[in-house]
């Protein structure tokens, strides 16, 4: 009897261990699945085939490893005015989520190209720890230096200017993939080098949206030259940007751009 109540207990023991390593995976896994979920509360575009889907504290984004470039970034813009006089350090490194191909900053060198972000720091600076995530280097892409500094600058502060509510807007970027490629490429990780680049704008207060293109390269434009509707970037790079609005919805938003309501006469204040 008392080899039986021994034998008994022993399976108990057993299989209360098994049950606690279950336990301990089931929670590995949901720990694992949290630290990849969105961590922005915001709609995100659709998930491109064979890109990596990566989210960071204030932003995610859809990583093309074929041609090192993010097909689209998004995050929220929320803050009319920055400082710019805020400096931070140019830490560029690579993204800890990515462990295929991708770029660094040796491939920039001698390129003639800046590193530039989709993502800009100071877009994000009230967010404690959050500029950091900014210099990773799925962030970052090619851009020539006159047309950073006059066409690109100016477009994120033009988008700054119209934040009317809290909520401000929800932004995806990135360079225009499908109708432009094959591109040229640089460095060791052969970084292609976009021809154009896009930004979405999305107000989901008023149900608003604006979409620019934008050629690398061209340093002259005003802001609503460069602007159209969210379609015609749907179309140029095979990305659905408002995937969570009724068929209705997207039509009504994307088909065309409300000039009333997207005040290009504020750009006049940037010069």
């Amino acid at each position: 009897m008392l080899f039986k109540g021994k034998k008994q207990t022993d399976i108990i023991v057993n299989t209360f261990l098994d049950m606690k390593k279950i336990i301990l995976i089931v929670l590995l896994f949901v720990g694992l699945k949290a630290a990849n979920s969105q961590n922005i509360d915001i709609m995100l575009p659709s998930e491109m085939p064979r890109e990596s889907l990566i989210h960071h504290k204030t932003f995610s984004l859809s990583y093309n490893t074929s041609y090192a470039l993010p097909s689209w970034v998004a995050y929220k813009v929320t803050n009319k005015n920055v400082d710019k006089t805020s400096g931070v350090s140019n830490n560029y490194k690579e993204d800890p989520d990515v462990n295929i191909r991708a770029a660094n900053k040796k491939d920039y060198k001698d390129g003639g190209y800046l590193m530039c972000q989709l993502l800009n720091y100071l877009d994000v600076m009230h967010i404690n720890d959050a500029t950091d995530e900014t210099f990773y280097m799925t962030n970052i892409v090619p851009m020539k230096l006159a047309f950073y500094n006059h066409i690109w600058l100016t477009a994120e502060d033009l988008i700054r200017l119209w934040i009317s509510t809290d909520k401000g807007f929800e932004v995806f970027t990135g360079p225009v993939i499908k109708a432009d490629a094959p591109f040229t490429t640089m460095g060791k990780n052969k970084v292609s080098i976009p021809n154009r680049y896009y930004k979405v704008v999305y107000d989901p207060v008023n149900k608003k949206a604006v979409g620019f293109v934008f050629r690398n390269g061209k340093a002259s434009g005003t802001m609503k030259s460069y602007s159209l509707p969210v379609d015609e970037i749907e179309e140029l790079t095979g990305i659905d940007f408002l995937p969570g609005l009724s068929e209705e919805e997207q039509n009504a938003i994307e088909s065309t751009v409300d000039y009333s309501f997207w005040n290009f006469e504020l750009e006049e204040e940037l010069k």
